[in-house]
This record gives C-alpha cells, sequence and structure tokens, in this order.
C-alpha cells in the first residue's frame, strides 16, 4: 500500500475524520504510521500497539455498523 503524505497535520487529521465516518479502513489506514510503536487507545479502550492490531481494531469497529459522526469545535 502506498502511503499518503500529507502535506501538514491539519490535513491529516481531516482524513482521519473523514475516514471515521466513512467508516473507509482502507483510508482510516493511510493516516497510520505502518511502524510496529504505533498505538492507539480508544474512548474506554486498552491500549493497542502494532500496525496490524490498530488495523484489526478499526476493521472490528468499522464492521460493528455503527456510524460515527465527529464534530469539532474549538
Amino acid at each position: 500500500m502506498n502511503k499518503t503524505i500529507f502535506a501538514s497535520p491539519q490535513d491529516a487529521e481531516a482524513a482521519f475524520y473523514d475516514a471515521l465516518q466513512r467508516a473507509d479502513l482502507d483510508a482510516m489506514m493511510q493516516v497510520w504510521s505502518d511502524d510496529e510503536e504505533v498505538s492507539c487507545i480508544h474512548p474506554g479502550g486498552a491500549r493497542i500497539t502494532g500496525f496490524e492490531q490498530v488495523r484489526e481494531n478499526w476493521s472490528r469497529i468499522f464492521k460493528s455498523g455503527q456510524r460515527l459522526q465527529v464534530q469539532l469545535s474549538d
């Protein structure tokens, strides 16, 4: 998979929330480093470490059918 290079942190953030709202696993994983040191902690969840574990966790979330809507504000 060719990784996307984001021009700014804001672009990466926008891509993250877009992928989240569309439940698009491939787009979501473009935002994450493919390093085995990468970690993710979902609210109320345990720490997940490693690219494949993070991918699997997002996959389960997206397959649940629940669609998440996020509104960012200052």
